[in-house]
Parts: C-alpha cells; sequence; structure tokens
C-alpha cells in the first residue's frame, strides 16, 4: 500500500506570515528523512531568532525514528511540514518549492544551525537593500565537527574574488545552506535537476548565476556538520562524476590543469583509502592540512 502524504504546521491553523519592506519575509526549506538524532540542532537555532518574519516549510521522507512526531511538537516554529516517501532531497525541495511565500529563500540541512539569534535580523538589512539588484547573497558558514560539534573553519570570500577561482571539477561557488536566493529563481521555473543525487545545487547555482546577480555579505551565517558520508571515498567519487557530467550539461569548459591534477588527487586517495585503510586515509588527509596551516578536519569527532 502507497504511503499517502500527511501533513501538519502552524500555517494550517494560524495563516500564512506576511513581510514588510522594512522585514522580508524570509523561507527556509529544511528536508529529512530519519533526523531525529540531528534535526534538534536546527529546531532550536531557528527557535533562538529574534527575527518575526520566517517561514519554515519542512520536507520529510517518510520517516520512521520519530521525526514526523519531532515535526508534530514544534509546529509554532515549523509553518507548514508533510511527510511521503520521496527519491531524495533534491526532489524533497522541488515538493517544498510550490509553497515558498518569502521573497528570499534559504535551504537548511537537518542537523545544520544558525551562528547565533540575530543571523536574519542582521541579514534583513541586505535582503531588504539589495533586492532589486542580485538574485543571490551569500554569507560565511562555519565547519563544525559532527559529534562534538567543535569549530574546524569559517568559509566566506568575496565573489570578486570567488568568480575567478576553480574549485576541483567545476567553478568556485558559495556553499549551499550559506545563500540566499530570491524566490523569484524558484517562480520563474528553476528547480533541482534529480538526476544528480549530490550535486544538483551546484547545478542550480551554476544555472543561475551571472556575475553580476550574486554579492557576499560578510556576516556568519551557519554552522555545518562535516562527517558522515563526507569522510567516505566512494562519496567523493560520485561528486566529481556528478560534476563533470553537470560542466558538460551547461557546456561550461573544464579547467585542464586543475582537472587533470584533482584527477590524479581523486584516485590517489582512493587507492590509499582502499590498500591502507580508512583510519589511516583520514590521518593523511589531516596531515596535509597541518602542513597548509589548518586545523584537523578529517579525524576531529
Amino acid at each position: 500500500m502507497l504511503q499517502t502524504r500527511i501533513e501538519g504546521g502552524r500555517e494550517l491553523t494560524d495563516g500564512v506570515k506576511q513581510g514588510t519592506p522594512e522585514q522580508p519575509l524570509i523561507t527556509i526549506i529544511t528536508s529529512t528523512f530519519n533526523a531525529a538524532k540531528d534535526l534538534h540542532w536546527t529546531i532550536e537555532s531557528i527557535r533562538a531568532q529574534n527575527y518575526p518574519n520566517i517561514q519554515w516549510i519542512i520536507a520529510d521522507g517518510a520517516s520512521t525514528d520519530g521525526t514526523v512526531e519531532i515535526l508534530q511538537q514544534n509546529e509554532d516554529i515549523i509553518d507548514y511540514w508533510f511527510s511521503e516517501p520521496d527519491k531524495g532531497i533534491y526532489h524533497a525541495w522541488n515538493k517544498a518549492l510550490p509553497y515558498i511565500k518569502g521573497e528570499w529563500v534559504q535551504f537548511l540541512g537537518a542537523g545544520d544551525e544558525l551562528t547565533d539569534s540575530s543571523v536574519y535580523q542582521n541579514i534583513s538589512v541586505e535582503l531588504r537593500n539589495y533586492v532589486n539588484q542580485y538574485d543571490l547573497i551569500y554569507g560565511s558558514i562555519e565547519i563544525i565537527s559532527y559529534e562534538s560539534r567543535r569549530y574546524i573553519e569559517r568559509i566566506g570570500e568575496s565573489w570578486s574574488s570567488l568568480r575567478f577561482q576553480w574549485q576541483g571539477f567545476r567553478p568556485a561557488l558559495p556553499v549551499h545552506p550559506e545563500v540566499f536566493h530570491k524566490a523569484s529563481i524558484f517562480i520563474n521555473g528553476h528547480e533541482f535537476d534529480e538526476k544528480y543525487k549530490i550535486a544538483a545545487d551546484s547545478k542550480l547555482l551554476l544555472e543561475v548565476i551571472n556575475n553580476d546577480n550574486i554579492v557576499f555579505v560578510d556576516r556568519d551565517i551557519v554552522r555545518m556538520p562535516f562527517g558522515g558520508v563526507s569522510t567516505d571515498i566512494s562519496h567523493s567519487l560520485l561528486v566529481r562524476k556528478e560534476l563533470v557530467s553537470i560542466c558538460q550539461d551547461l557546456n561550461i569548459s573544464q579547467d585542464g590543469f586543475s582537472y587533470i591534477w584533482c584527477s590524479i588527487k581523486e584516485f590517489s586517495k582512493y587507492i590509499i583509502f582502499k590498500v591502507l585503510g580508512r583510519r589511516f586515509f583520514l590521518n593523511m588527509m589531516d596531515v596535509a592540512r597541518f602542513f597548509c596551516g589548518r586545523r584537523r578536519k578529517w579525524t576531529v569527532k
């Protein structure tokens, strides 16, 4: 028997929130599947916000671990949620897009958390002032360890610098959770390409960015945990495959030197992982970071 959609949220009883010219409505979209262990970090950080005009939409993939019960218990801050089987994170996000009511949209993962209680209050200044000038506004992101939530590094770079870089197998991009997208991007028909399971957010950004419609704001936005699937070498190989395909889809010419160098690095890491094991591989990655003057990342719990 097919599972039917169940739904809930504040909007079903109290109606849709309205933004104002001074405080535009910000829509957050989160996809969950058996996220009961991690979701509380996101819930607590959104509940702590001192900004009133937030719409939070959660697309759950028919979780069975208590996630749905957590959604039901927090409907005072979750504006709309639904739970039904999906085909992955991008399918879930696409199903949430029609419910956007805000002027700006941010995508947060279950377990991501806003850096402090004034994130939206602070960024609302730029969202208000730049609404007619930019389609994408992004800030900085803090990478933290998955288990202990320890600080690892801060990532944030102006677009004037980032736009000329090449990261691995694609042009450089902001980290997706730190990006605020103008809602008109999705109203005008853009969505996430579901044939990609890991890198569809990169494809969307590459489709939308035209170098004049994106701006960096020097504000900390999100803490994002690093770990789990991110440390799986097979995950890295799938990312490589998808990014190469995305560049082909969008007729983006690969940077020859970067492509060759990154391919050598990825396959070397794969061989080391398979021959010497996961533990050796993770330690090796952090030794490399040490010699680059950077904090440990791969072995931090």
